[in-house]
């Protein structure tokens, strides 16, 4: 069993350090970033929590095999197009590509499980509703009493093994993993009514703010502008302006730069100065004003693009 407490001043880095999971985290927060990892994981389940002092907006898929929850306890993010709530837990299944906006402060506890094991006990115990509920929908919504018995159950355990690595033996694997097996069936059992996407505005925007997060992805290294996004989407200027403004909390213009500039940072660490120089890498990546490139890169990580850590060869 992997059981590690780690801090962290970079968001790809920190992201990389979740196992099984295949993602990028964009910092859109300006000034460096502190975070922190918590994680217990093994063959059979994984549990982590993880503290983000920045805006940050996280891509990519869940574990493979895996059926995943995640209950925030700080502030509101925004997942696949839904708030989430101190009531609401969020359900990722088996490789599930996902979208999450993580507001400053954002503190996530997670945990998964094998999915074809869960499904055999789930068989068993849920009604047919319930079982329903396991393969449809993408939010649970349940009483925060359940939720806080849910946290007094498993993070003494967590926390234990994290602080006396020495104590972790297969018996201990196999509570633990019984814990979060139980935690699923209680979660599954007394859930209410699946958290439908909010209709009006709010699910308008957050669609078309997931439409420009997948064509920039889609068009790798090459630059989309805010008209390409309006023209490709067929919007204004201002809708595209207002949605990203309620769901990013940024204007559509500095998002598409910060996620530009994270591209940027992540080529840069992946590249030894010999290989390419900061301007190479700016320019490659659509900045052809580098005075202006240095002061926007500066301003969000909190540090010059000569000070990031270059890959040696």
């Amino acid at each position: 069993m992997l059981a590690e407490v780690r801090t962290f001043n970079d968001p790809q880095q920190h992201a990389g350090s979740i196992q099984g999971w295949q993602q990028i985290y964009d910092q859109l927060g300006r000034g460096c970033l502190t975070s922190e990892l918590r994680q217990l994981s093994c063959d059979r389940f994984q549990i982590f929590q993880e503290v983000l002092d920045k805006r940050v907006v996280q891509h990519g898929s869940s574990p493979k095999g895996r059926l995943c929850a995640a209950m925030s306890l700080g502030s509101a993010p925004v997942v696949q197009g839904q708030q989430v709530d101190a009531q609401s837990v969020v359900l990722l299944r088996d490789s599930e590509e996902f979208v999450l906006h993580a507001p400053e402060g954002t503190h996530f506890f997670a945990i998964n499980v094998d999915a074809v094991r869960f499904a055999k006990l789930a068989a068993f115990e849920l009604s047919g509703e319930q079982l329903k509920r396991l393969t449809t929908v993408s939010q649970l919504r349940v009483d925060e009493a359940l939720l806080l018995r849910i946290h007094q159950r498993i993070h003494p355990l967590f926390r234990h093994l994290l602080e006396h690595t020495d104590a972790i033996s297969a018996v201990s694997e196999k509570i633990l993993e019984d814990e979060l097996l139980g935690t699923f069936l209680d979660l599954f059992t007394h859930a209410s009514d699946e958290v439908r996407c909010r209709r009006g505005n709010f699910a308008v925007s957050a669609y078309l703010v997931r439409r420009c997060q997948e064509l920039i992805v889609a068009s790798g290294d090459t630059p989309l502008s805010i008209l390409d996004l309006c023209e490709q989407l067929r919007v204004s200027r201002r809708t595209l302006q207002n949605s990203f403004q309620a769901v990013t909390g940024l204007r559509p213009v500095e998002y598409l730069r910060n996620l530009r500039l994270n591209a940027v940072r992540r080529r840069l660490i992946a590249t030894a100065a010999s290989e390419k120089n900061v301007g190479e890498v700016a320019v490659a990546m659509g900045f052809f004003h580098l005075s202006h490139f240095a002061a926007h890169y500066r301003e969000l990580f909190g540090e010059s693009p000569s000070e990031t850590r270059r890959a040696e060869r």
